[in-house]
């Protein structure tokens, strides 16, 4: 019996194992596809007992002939589904086959997993924006400015898939920030500094989507480089600028985008006047120098300054000396003259004494004239003069007189030191001083003899004053001395004094007797006849042309007259010129300059 069960058992299982369970043999697939065409997506199950249903995103699709079909019913285990006239807001989605179960017992229902039916449709617009600009149409200008970050954004609208959006200049792939998709709208933004040199080149989006006949499509902007100007000077100046002839012209260029409006302006004009961007100056006038500075502007921003200077030329004017008209100065003191004059190049200068009508003497080559001690030689009228050179033209001016007077004790300026007389001849000493205010006392004095001016003794001795012809406030002394005789061989001195002081100058007489007729007669032939002598020597060596030294005796002589200053035997430090006047010898002097 228990024989009997076991094979009961096993006859059961073989049964219930020959009836198989159904399965998908074909699940349906992603599959895209454009809009208004026809589709299958495909779903073969089996052993197929139960009956075929389709599922979209999730909720049940009912069958519509025209739209929806299934397989024809006569092919067993095929639920494939027909889709006409797929459309993108019906039709897009997850779809999944199911498959009801054989019998409420079997519990067998398939279900296959979601296949993606997408529904493919190009964007439906393309647009590039800015937020200076907005909406850029394809092929419009897009401005943009120089080395500035620009927020361009290309965005499309209406496509499924969402598409794949690039940017290109020319032939360079510009980086742009990360591809989004919000709904039905997709945008891509650039980020990107622009060089001047992008001027007029080609600002792409391209963007790719499969439904593309050529599987993309490009918006393109045409890029308009804005940048603030760069200027540069042109100028055209005569050959010598000089106030009142020459002339310049100054023009300030400028390269912008969008164009820009140059001007000119001088440097320190408190007024803050503008100049249009070609400035003449025909004739130039002096205040017209200075420096000019070229700016430009546009909506972009301002240039850099470019500079020029005006350089204006004119003579020394406008002198101005201290003091202005005279100065007092104790003799032995310090005195400074200055003198200051405009005119471009600045101005050298020289300070002229005047010695007489005729005869000046050059003070000083600097502006200030310093006298460290003063002397009665200094004293007179003085003249600065302004120089300068324009065109290789020497100009100048003169300031008015300025007059030195000089007060103090007398000073004694010229004296003979020694005078030869010839026994029984008239002998005159002489001596040259100066003194402010005039002397109070002037005598002769020797061997206890004391002479004042203006007095005679013995009807020998006779003292004489009498003004300086040429030397303000000096005065020549003079001692006569009739019939002189070896006695007379002595030393006299000339006394001077005044309020402020006294000087004293010695003179030596010596007396010779007189040189015999005959002595005379004989000392005049022997030099005739050496003179004849040489005479009749030279032109035979002219004849010659034997003289070898006659070029050097001509180089002598030119050097010879050439005007040569010396230091005379006076209390003054320098002389500057020897005049004579009226037979008397007469020599200004002055301290150092």
């Amino acid at each position: 019996m228990r024989y009997c069960g076991y094979l009961v058992t096993v006859i059961l299982f073989i049964i219930k194992g020959s009836v198989c369970q159904q399965e998908f043999l074909s699940s349906p697939s992603a599959v895209v596809v454009s809009p208004g065409s026809n589709t299958t997506l495909s779903c073969l199950v089996e052993n197929m007992g139960g009956e075929c249903r389709w599922q979209k995103d999730g909720k049940p699709v009912g069958i519509y002939p025209g739209k929806y079909t299934l397989a024809k019913p006569d092919t067993e285990g095929d639920c494939s589904l027909t889709i006409f006239s797929v459309d993108l807001k019906l039709d897009d989605g997850e779809w999944e086959c199911q498959v009801t179960s054989t019998s409420f017992q079997s519990q067998d229902a398939l279900a296959s997993s979601p296949a993606k039916l997408t529904v493919q449709v190009p964007p439906s617009t393309i647009t590039l924006k800015t937020a200076s600009q907005g909406t850029v149409e394809d092929q419009m200008m897009l401005r943009v400015a120089e080395d500035q970050l620009e927020t361009i954004t290309c965005m499309t609208s209406h496509s499924n898939p969402a598409p794949t959006i690039s940017w290109q200049m020319g032939d360079q792939v510009l980086p742009s920030t990360k591809q989004t998709t919000t709904g039905e709208r997709t945008e891509a933004i650039l980020t990107h500094s622009f060089a001047r040199s992008s001027s007029g080149q080609e600002l792409q989006c391209v963007v790719s989507h499969a439904a593309y006949p050529s599987g993309e499509r490009v918006v393109t902007a045409i890029l308009d480089v804005l940048y603030k100007p760069t200027v540069s000077i042109a100028r055209v100046d005569t050959p010598v600028l000089e106030d009142g002839v020459g002339s310049v012209t100054l023009t300030c260029n400028s390269q912008a985008n969008p164009p820009a409006r140059a001007s000119w302006h001088k440097m320190g004009d408190k007024e803050g006047k503008k100049y249009p961007e070609e400035l003449q100056m025909n004739p130039v006038r002096r205040e017209q120098a200075g420096v000019y500075i070229c700016q430009a502007e546009n909506s972009v921003g301002r240039s850099e300054p470019e500079q020029t200077e005006v350089v204006v030329l004119y003579a020394p004017m406008m002198v101005v000396t201290q003091p202005k008209d005279k100065v007092e100065v104790m003799a032995h003191n310090r005195t400074v003259l200055t003198c200051q004059a405009e005119g471009n190049p600045a101005p050298k200068y020289q300070w002229i004494q005047t010695l007489s009508a005729s005869t000046e003497r050059t003070r000083s080559y600097t502006a200030n004239l310093v006298v460290e001690d003063v002397g009665y030689g200094d004293q007179g009228e003085y003249r600065c003069v302004a120089i300068n050179r324009i065109g290789g033209e020497r100009r100048e001016v003169e300031s008015e007189p300025v007059k030195i007077e000089v007060t103090g004790a007398p000073q004694v300026v010229k004296q003979v030191g020694e005078v030869v007389g010839i026994h029984g001849s008239d002998v005159r000493l002489e001596a040259e001083f100066c003194s402010d205010p005039v002397p109070s006392e002037s005598t002769w004095e020797w061997g206890g003899v004391v002479l004042p001016m203006g007095s005679e003794v013995d009807g020998r001795y006779k003292a004489e004053l009498v003004p300086h012809p040429h030397m303000e406030d000096c005065y020549i002394s003079r001692l006569t001395v009739r019939r002189v005789g070896l006695e007379d061989s002595k030393e006299y001195r000339l006394n001077v004094e005044n309020k402020h002081g006294n000087d004293m100058v010695p003179v030596i007489l010596k007396i010779k007797a007189p040189v015999p007729l005959l002595s005379v007669i004989a000392t005049g032939s022997l030099l005739l006849f050496l003179l004849l002598l040489l005479l009749s020597t030279f032109l035979l060596l002219r004849k010659k042309q034997k003289l070898c030294w006659q070029d050097k005796m001509g180089e002598k002589e030119g050097s010879l007259g050439q005007n040569t200053y010396s230091k005379g035997d006076s209390k003054l430090s320098s002389v500057n010129e020897t005049k004579e006047t009226n037979g008397e010898k007469i020599i200004p002097t002055s301290t150092k300059d």
